[in-house]
């Protein structure tokens, strides 16, 4: 790993935010090494047979989760290693197609990634075997959590944040074809039980096109408002306002848009607290230790900062892992207050 450290601390005015060159050499600093796609990290094409015994036939008490890209299943390979099995909901995409997406991603290997084991493609069936994340989601330890265990400590939270910015610009910017993940939401956040986070689902929007995945993340809250001008026009900064909701969600413990409720976009109610000078109650109210108020406002303007209405004033990824160092970043009031406006 790369052990170069930034010259200067990382700026966060409107100016610096405008700056759109290339900062792969950054990224390797911030513990995002550049590395060429490993061409050997996985195992193979996969038979339906396979997947059949592995699952139980697809049986339903084996169903973890579904999805706009499909139905999650729990496995067991014969060599005993547990598997999560993602059956797509599309069956005619092209064989070509399907194989170069899948070969793709297939060997990205990061930490803060779902590692993607194979794939099953026999005739309409298009099924991707991934690695066994046994915690659960994001998202049911936000808002489900078991009340025996409690929420989530701010310390877990951290170590959350800091882990999706490292797996997200790995795809970015640490290897040779970057990846767009254009569907990133809390659900698609893996935990270990060591709270390590891993991304789920990068790679896949490509199959669906982008009009599928765009209806998808707009009924869920999670499209920027650029979005609408430009749906097919996917960037990385799209991917960052996604990980602003998700240190939103974090912060909080609420949802980005709750209809049962009746309740505005979990941006436009922050921003309010914010600009009326609450910043205090928009930290979720069942954390059992408060995190200091100097790394909590840290964490808010960064989150400010990635759901900028103007792509070009967010940060991207690499910047964002150093934002997150607490050395990079001296802030006011006013900042807050500018940002939320």
């Amino acid at each position: 790993m790369n052990s170069r450290q930034y010259d200067q601390p990382v700026m966060l005015s409107r100016q610096w935010s405008t700056r759109t060159s290339s900062y792969t050499s950054d990224v390797e600093s911030a513990g995002v090494p550049f590395s060429p796609v490993i061409k050997d990290a996985w195992r193979k094409m996969f038979s339906l047979l396979e997947i059949e015994v592995a699952t139980n036939g697809l049986a339903k008490e084996n169903v973890i989760g579904t999805g706009g890209y499909g139905t999650v299943y729990r496995g067991v390979l014969f060599d005993g290693t547990r598997v999560a099995v993602k059956k797509l909901l599309i069956n005619s995409c092209q064989a070509e197609e399907f194989i170069a997406q899948v070969e793709a991603i297939g060997h990205v290997r990061h930490k803060n990634l779902v590692n993607l084991l194979g794939y099953c493609m026999e005739g309409a069936h298009r099924m991707l075997v991934y690695e066994y994340v046994d915690n659960k989601n994001l998202k049911y330890w936000l808002r489900e959590y078991p009340k025996e265990f409690g929420p989530l400590s701010w310390k877990a939270r951290m170590n959350i944040i800091r882990g999706i910015a490292k797996g997200l610009a790995y795809l970015h910017e640490g290897i040779e074809q970057k990846i767009l993940h254009r569907s990133l939401k809390s659900s698609n956040i893996m935990l270990d039980h060591q709270w390590n986070p891993k991304i789920a689902d990068f790679g896949l929007a490509s199959l669906f096109g982008p009009q599928w995945v765009s209806m998808i993340m707009e009924a869920l809250g999670y499209i920027p408002p650029d979005n609408c001008a430009s749906p097919g026009a996917f960037t990385e900064k799209k991917d960052v306002y996604g990980f602003g909701i998700l240190l939103m969600e974090i912060i909080t413990g609420r949802s980005q848009i709750d209809r049962h409720k009746n309740q505005p976009y979990l941006v436009d109610w922050l921003k309010s607290k914010v600009a009326r000078g609450k910043t205090a109650d928009v930290i979720d109210p069942c954390l059992r230790e408060m995190p200091s108020s100097k790394e909590f406002k840290r964490i808010l303007l960064i989150a400010l900062r990635c759901v900028d209405p103007d792509e070009q004033h967010r940060p991207n990824m690499g910047h964002v892992i150093h934002m997150l160092e607490p050395r990079d970043l001296l802030l006011g009031e006013e900042e807050l207050l500018f940002l939320s406006s």
